[in-house]
């Protein structure tokens, strides 16, 4: 093999398991954006830097996760499952732009990563430890949380 002209095998981007999956599906409620959704069509609508094969033309949005053509507070639920490598100098941003597409009062975020933020104007109501059974593995932290009041 060349290493120069390496043979390249692509596939899918990353999507939740089946069981991490189902559990998301069931906190939805109302009209739903899922932010950093790779292939998964879990949502009514579906943002991602890059658009799938498989992906629903009608339902999904070619953007930025921090900088999302979203109208504030439009969804009843807004999923993100964002890289989990994202720099701390960064994640506030993220945070912002979520927080701003959900609805008030009531609204929920559900958020999947290795770290939960406090967010201003909204209540961490839950918070979900995902569990496997490798050694040393990271394990998924899903925070749902609620918007008690607007944002200034």
């Amino acid at each position: 093999m060349n290493p120069h002209n390496p043979k390249l095998k692509y596939k899918s981007v990353y999507q939740f398991p089946q069981d991490t999956h189902n559990f998301i599906k069931s906190k939805i409620v109302g009209k739903s954006l899922h932010v950093c959704c790779g292939n998964s069509n879990l949502g009514d609508y579906h943002i991602d830097i890059e658009r799938q094969d498989d992906q629903n033309k009608d339902s999904f949005i070619l953007a930025d996760m921090f900088h999302l053509p979203i109208k504030p507070q439009q969804f009843d639920t807004v999923i993100c499952d964002p890289i989990w490598n994202l720099g701390y100098h960064v994640r506030h941003k993220l945070i912002w732009e979520l927080r701003d597409c959900v609805k008030y009062p009531n609204g929920i975020l559900i958020f999947n990563s290795l770290w939960f933020p406090k967010i201003n104007t909204m209540k961490l109501m839950d918070l979900y430890v995902g569990l496997n059974n490798m050694a040393f593995r990271n394990v998924s932290l899903i925070g749902i949380y609620k918007k008690i009041q607007q944002q200034f």
